[in-house]
């Protein structure tokens, strides 16, 4: 059976398809990893089929279970506690964009925003995970569209779908800082400043990029636990917020509420520490 039969119909204008392309970008993925902990070995051709090997164990078995249930939250849950160090160190250090234009989903320079801060990045590098997580399911997973004879990883599909849903997420949130930005503007009479116009120049940081990491290990509890985690990945998984909040048997300014006192857990968390 040929690749282009095998599963689901591919779509060549679709920019979740291209096998080089995903290879590359698993290569990258590689290279941070082994920035964050340089102990981190190259993998072998036949350590990556292996993995890929067990990856289409993995999907299949999930595939047999209507991709839902206690299995399918587990599955991902890893896949966004792989992804999140990846997507938030890439955003600290510019990488991100260059990724999105690599992989064919360029933000416009236009709405670009070079100083935006940690909490900025972390909203939204979260939505990207969970925006990514609802077309993977969608395209890799129900869709066939994630083949392990083409040499990436599922995970690294997942990671290719954040990219594009980064994309996404990112013109929404500029677009929103820059209404506030103009509110802030027109109230206090205070023109631009030309400084926070020049790009970030700064290089990866392999220390800054691993305290990040670490920083990521301790968030990351706060986020997808109990029923909350459930209700995020059913969110995620392309159930809407109603949807969600009913099968959780709350309202969905409820569970709002709650995610709300999530991410100001958060922020308080880094407020605090920033002060000791």
């Amino acid at each position: 059976m040929s690749d282009q039969t095998a599963g689901a119909p591919r779509h060549a204008d679709s920019p979740l398809d291209g096998d080089v392309e995903l290879r590359a970008l698993e290569s990258d993925i590689t290279r941070f990893e082994q920035l964050v902990d340089p102990d981190v070995p190259d993998e072998s051709p036949a350590g990556r089929a292996a993995r890929r090997a067990r990856d289409a164990q993995v999907v299949e078995f999930l595939r047999g279970q209507g991709f839902a249930g206690q299995q399918y939250e587990k599955f991902t849950g890893q896949l966004m506690e792989y992804s999140w160090p990846v997507m938030l160190g890439w955003a600290h250090t510019g990488e991100i964009f260059r990724q999105a234009r690599k992989n064919g989903c360029p933000v416009p320079a236009s709405l670009l925003v070079p100083a935006w801060t940690q909490d900025d990045r972390y909203e939204v590098v979260t939505d990207s995970l969970l925006h990514g997580l609802e077309s993977f399911r969608t395209n890799a997973l129900q869709g066939g569209r994630w083949d392990p004879r083409k040499g990436a990883s599922v995970t690294t599909y997942y990671v290719r779908a954040c990219i594009f849903a980064f994309r996404t997420v990112y013109e929404a949130w500029s677009r929103q800082y820059r209404r506030r930005a103009s509110t802030v503007q027109t109230c206090t009479g205070l023109d631009d400043d030309p400084l926070a116009q020049l790009p970030d120049g700064r290089a990866a940081d392999p220390c800054h990029t691993a305290v990040i990491n670490d920083d990521i290990r301790r968030v990351l509890p706060m986020l997808p636990d109990g029923e909350l985690r459930a209700a995020v990945i059913r969110r995620a998984a392309g159930f809407t917020q109603d949807e969600a909040a009913g099968l959780m048997g709350t309202t969905t300014k409820a569970l709002e509420s709650r995610l709300g006192r999530v991410r100001l857990r958060i922020r308080e968390q880094y407020s605090e520490e920033g002060t000791r």
